[in-house]
């Protein structure tokens, strides 16, 4: 897949960092993933850092869900209420 149809599946989308000051620094996890998970000596580096995960996570999710969508498929979006 090129780089360039990933770069036009990107969205915006809202999630909830959560920060936790724990002995030498803070633990960070996403909320809505809880799979999504770093650290930092300071809070604003384990911001930086949880958003790197967050993004890795996203690309790989992305990739593995089109793994097998060739052929005929159908892409729509979807609503939920939380």
């Amino acid at each position: 897949m090129k780089n360039g149809r990933i770069q036009n599946m990107k969205k915006t989308r809202v999630f909830t960092a959560i920060y936790k000051k724990v002995k030498g620094g803070y633990s960070a996890w996403i909320e809505e993933m809880p799979n999504v998970i770093s650290e930092g000596k300071t809070r604003k580096e384990a911001e930086r850092n949880i958003k790197d995960a967050l993004a890795l996570m996203l690309e790989t999710n992305f990739i593995m869900s089109m793994k097998d969508a060739t052929g005929e498929i159908e892409r729509s979006s979807i609503k939920v209420a939380a």
